[in-house]
C-alpha cells in the first residue's frame, strides 16, 4: 500500500440521494484514490453503499484537467470530485480502521511503492472480510510488478489500438479516463462477488482485478472473438449492412447505422427516395459498395443540420443520431426528464453532471429474509446483440443460472450473422455469439404466446431484457410489467435512451451511442473523429448491467423486488462527467471551451505512442514524474538533445510536449518496441506495447494468468472464451461453460 501523506479532501455531495439502494448498510472503505479506485468506489457509492474515501497525496486524479475554479486555493480536478461525490471523507484517516468495513478496496495502479509479496502478506494479516485489489497487471504473472496509467494499461488492453486517426493510422487516447474508468467498474462488480463469495463461504476474500483484462475484456472484444475462434473474415457493422459511419451535415456530423433491411427502406422513404438509392435495395449490394453510398448520403445530408437528419431518420425507425458536445448535452431534455442531471456541489462551487443511468420503482414493504446471492440465483434473459447477453453471461460465470429464451422468429443478430467459427455457417457458429453468450442454457419460445413465455419467466429471480421499449410493452416484458406481475423479483430494462423521455423511442447501436453522448465529440484529432473501432458503449453496458444486479443480488433488500430502468446513453455520457461539469461552470463565461483542456487532459508529458519502425508495434509511454524523465532518458541513451533545465521539470516537459515527442521519435527509430517497453518498465517508467487483439491471444502474461480458459463445445471442439478479467486470490481462475446450441439446454 501507499506510503504517501493523506490528503486533506474536501467533502462533495449530489443534491439528491443514490437512486438506488441494494447495498444499503454494505461498507467500504477506498484506499489510493487514483482513478480505478475512486471509480470502483462511486459505482457502489450509486447503488447505495456507504462508501469512505481516504485520499493521498500527488494522487493523479486530482490534477487532471478540467479543473474546479477556485485560484490558488484549490487544487483538484473535476473528475476527482465527480469521483468522489457521495462520498465520506475520512478527516482522520490515522483512525480508520480497515477491520471496520465490509469491503476495502485498494488501488495500486497509481504509484504502487511496495512490492507484490509483501503487499500480499500484508493483505493476508489485516483481510478480515472483502479486499479488492486494482492493479495494472494483476497480482500473478510475469508483468505483475509492472506499472500503469490510464495511457498505458489501454494500450496494453487493446482499447488504444482500437481508436486511431483515421489519416495517419496513430494510436489515439479516448477523451477522459476511459481505461481505469472501466477498470473500476469492473473492481465493482468484481466486490460483489467478493461479498457473495464472503457471505457463502464465512472465509475473507481477496480479489485480484487486473486492470489489463478489465480493458481487454470492455474494449477489442469483438476482434478477440474473430482470433480465439479462427473467423476467415472479418466482422463489424459493416458487415450487417449499410450506411454505417459518420456523416457531415450542415452544422456537424450524424452517425447512421442500417443494420436491417427494414431500416434501409426507412431511411430512403425519410430522405425522400432519391432516385440514387433506388439502385441498392438489395442488401447485398449495399454491403459491396458502402463508398458509393457514402457519396450519395454525403451529398443528400448536406442540407440538413445534424438534428434535422437525427430527428428526421428517427422518425422512420433508423438508428441515426447527432454528434453532440458537453456543452449541447448538459441541457439535453432527455436526461432531465428522467432526472439523470443532478446539481453537485464542491466547496463553493455548483455544477452539474449525470448522477445515475438507472430509475428505479423499487416495491414497498420490508424484506422477508436475507441476500439471495448470486450463486444459484435464476436469471432469465431475454437478450440481444451485446450488453444484455454479455451481462447475462457474466453473472453465469459468477455462478447464476442463466437462461437464454430465443424466439426462433427474432433469433439474436449475433445467432444469425457471421463472422463463423472456421469460416462455416450455422445458427451455433457465430464468433460474436459464442463469446457473448457463454455459461447459459438456451430455451426456444415464441414470445408472443403468453403462457409459454409466462412458463420460462415465472421461474426466474431476475429478468432482464434489451427489445426495445415498444417491443418489451408489447410483450408484457418491460421491467415494470414484469415487476408488477412478479413482485419478488428483479426486472431490468436495457435500451440506448431508457423507456421514458422524449428519445425513449429513438433506436440506437453502440456506434450511435458513441456520438451522441460526447465520446466522438471529444475524441477528435484537429476538428475531425477519430476512428474508434470498438463496441465501448455496449460493452461498458454490460458491466453495469451485471454490477446492479449482482448488488441487488448481494444487498440487504434482495427478498423485495424492483423494477430498474437502464439507460445506455446515460451511463455513457456518465463517462465524460467532468466535461460536462465544466461546461456547465463555464457555459456562462465563454461558451463552455474554457477548462476542457482536450489536448493535455493529464498534468505530464511525454504521454504518446511511437512507431519505432514502419512495419512494427506502437510503443505506448507515460512519464508522471522527474524521476521517471531521467530513468526514461536513460533507457533511451542519455540522448544530450533530452538533456539540460529545459525538460528537467514536469511543466517545461508539457509546456514543450510536441518538441519532445519529435525527438523521442527519431531517437527509437529503428528500435524494438518490445525490448523498449521491458527496459522501461524495468526502469519504474509506465510503458507498453499499443497491443492488438493477436498480440493478446498470444499474450504470455495472460496466458499465465489463464485469462482465456478453454471450453468443450459438441460442434467445433476445445476453443478459448475471453476470461473474467478479475479472481480469487489462491484459486484458479474462474471456468466458463460453452454458449448453447439453439434450445439445445446446456452444451458440454
Amino acid at each position: 500500500m501507499k506510503d504517501h501523506a493523506p490528503r486533506d479532501l474536501m467533502a462533495v455531495d449530489w443534491d439528491s440521494p443514490p437512486p438506488i439502494e441494494f447495498l444499503k448498510s454494505i461498507s467500504v472503505l477506498e484506499l489510493g484514490d487514483g482513478v480505478a479506485g475512486a471509480a470502483a468506489g462511486a459505482v457502489l457509492a450509486s447503488l447505495g453503499a456507504e462508501v469512505t474515501t481516504v485520499g493521498v497525496a500527488g494522487a493523479v486524479a486530482h490534477e487532471m484537467r478540467p479543473e474546479l475554479p477556485g485560484g490558488e486555493d484549490v487544487s483538484d480536478s473535476l473528475l476527482s470530485v465527480v469521483l468522489r461525490a457521495g462520498k465520506a471523507v475520512a478527516t482522520s484517516p490515522e483512525d480508520v480502521r480497515v477491520a471496520d468495513f465490509d469491503v476495502v478496496i485498494v488501488d495500486r495502479c497509481d504509484l504502487p511503492v511496495v512490492g507484490v509479496d509483501a503487499y500480499l502478506d500484508s493483505v493476508a494479516n489485516d483481510n478480515r472480510s472483502v479486499w479488492v485489489t486494482v492493479s495494472p497487471f494483476g497480482l500473478s504473472g510475469p508483468q505483475r510488478e509492472w506499472r500503469a496509467t490510464d495511457f498505458t494499461v489501454a494500450a496494453a488492453g487493446g482499447l488504444l489500438g482500437s481508436v486511431s486517426d483515421k489519416r495517419t493510422g496513430t494510436p489515439v487516447r479516448m477523451a477522459g479516463c476511459q481505461a481505469l474508468l472501466s477498470v473500476g467498474h469492473v473492481a465493482a462488480l468484481a466486490a460483489c462477488h467478493g461479498i457473495d463469495e464472503w457471505r457463502r463461504t464465512g472465509r475473507s476474500v481477496h480479489v485480484d482485478v487486473s486492470a489489463q483484462e478489465a480493458v481487454a475484456a470492455t474494449g477489442p472484444v469483438l476482434r478477440l472473438s474473430q482470433e480465439l475462434l479462427g473467423c476467415v473474415s472479418l466482422g463489424g457493422s459493416g458487415r450487417f449492412g449499410a450506411p454505417a459511419g459518420l456523416y457531415r451535415c450542415k452544422d456537424g456530423f450524424v452517425h447512421i447505422m442500417a443494420m436491417e433491411d427494414h431500416q434501409w427502406r426507412a431511411l430512403v422513404k425519410e430522405l425522400g427516395e432519391p432516385d440514387w438509392a433506388m439502385e441498392y435495395m438489395d442488401p447485398s449490394r449495399r454491403i459491396d459498395e458502402p463508398a458509393a453510398i457514402n457519396a450519395h448520403l454525403e451529398a443528400t445530408l448536406s442540407s440538413f443540420t445534424k438534428v434535422e437528419a437525427e430527428q428526421r431518420l428517427q422518425r422512420g425507425g433508423v438508428p441515426a443520431t447527432a454528434m453532440y458536445s458537453p456543452a449541447e448535452l448538459i441541457d439535453v431534455e432527455q436526461y432531465a426528464a428522467r432526472g439523470s442531471i443532478a446539481s453537485l456541489h464542491a466547496g463553493a462551487s455548483e455544477t452539474r453532471a449525470i448522477r445515475s443511468p438507472f430509475v428505479v420503482v423499487p416495491h414497498d414493504g420490508d424484506a422477508t429474509g436475507g441476500p439471495r446471492g448470486i450463486g444459484g440465483l435464476r436469471v432469465a434473459e431475454v437478450g440481444h446483440v451485446l450488453a444484455v447477453p454479455l451481462c447475462a453471461a457474466l453473472l453465469g460465470a459468477m455462478g447464476a443460472v442463466v437462461t437464454k429464451i430465443e424466439d426462433p422468429a427474432r433469433l439474436d443478430m449475433y445467432r444469425r450473422n457471421g463472422p463463423y467459427i472456421d469460416g462455416e455457417p450455422g445458427p451455433d457458429r457465430s464468433a460474436y455469439f459464442a463469446v457473448m453468450n457463454h455459461s447459459k442454457t438456451s430455451a426456444v419460445v415464441d414470445l408472443e404466446d403468453a403462457s409459454a413465455r409466462n412458463a420460462v419467466l415465472d421461474d426466474a429471480d431476475v429478468v432482464i431484457e434489451n427489445l426495445g421499449p415498444r417491443r418489451a410493452r408489447h410483450l408484457g416484458l418491460d421491467c415494470r410489467s414484469v415487476s408488477d406481475a412478479r413482485p419478488t423479483s428483479l426486472a431490468v430494462s436495457s435500451s440506448g435512451f431508457g423507456h421514458e423521455g422524449p428519445w425513449s423511442g429513438y433506436r440506437a447501436y453502440a456506434y450511435n451511442l458513441h456520438t451522441s453522448t460526447g465520446l466522438a465529440h471529444l475524441t477528435c484529432i484537429e476538428g475531425e473523429p477519430a476512428q474508434i473501432d470498438v463496441a465501448w458503449a455496449d460493452l461498458i453496458s454490460g458491466i453495469a448491467l451485471a454490477t446492479v444486479v449482482a448488488a441487488w443480488a448481494v444487498g440487504p433488500t434482495s427478498a423485495n423486488g424492483a423494477a430498474v430502468d437502464f439507460s445506455m446513453a446515460e451511463l455513457a455520457v456518465g463517462r465524460f462527467n467532468e466535461f460536462l461539469a465544466a461546461a456547465a461552470l463555464y457555459l456562462e463565461d465563454d461558451g463552455g471551451d474554457r477548462g476542457l483542456g482536450l489536448q493535455r487532459q493529464a498534468p505530464y508529458a511525454p504521454q504518446r505512442a511511437y512507431r519505432t519502425s514502419p512495419d512494427g508495434p506502437w510503443l505506448a509511454v507515460s512519464v508522471r514524474t522527474d524521476d521517471e524523465w531521467i530513468a526514461f532518458c536513460a533507457v533511451l541513451g542519455d540522448p544530450d538533445s533530452l538533456r539540460g533545465t529545459r525538460y528537467s521539470t514536469a511543466r517545461g516537459r508539457l509546456d514543450d510536449a510536441d518538441a519532445i515527442d519529435r525527438e523521442i521519435e527519431r531517437i527509437v527509430e529503428g528500435r524494438s518496441a518490445p525490448s523498449l517497453a521491458r527496459a522501461l518498465q524495468g526502469a519504474g517508467v509506465p510503458a507498453s506495447v499499443v497491443l492488438t487483439a493477436a498480440d493478446l491471444v498470444a499474450d504470455e502474461h495472460l496466458a499465465a494468468r489463464g485469462f482465456f480458459p478453454e471450453i468443450e463445445h459438441p460442434l467445433w471442439g476445445r476453443r478459448r472464451l475471453i476470461g473474467v478479467p478479475w479472481r480469487f486470490v489462491g484459486r484458479e481462475p474462474f471456468s466458463l461453460a460453452p454458449p448453447p446450441q439453439l434450445g439445445g439446454g446446456v452444451t458440454g
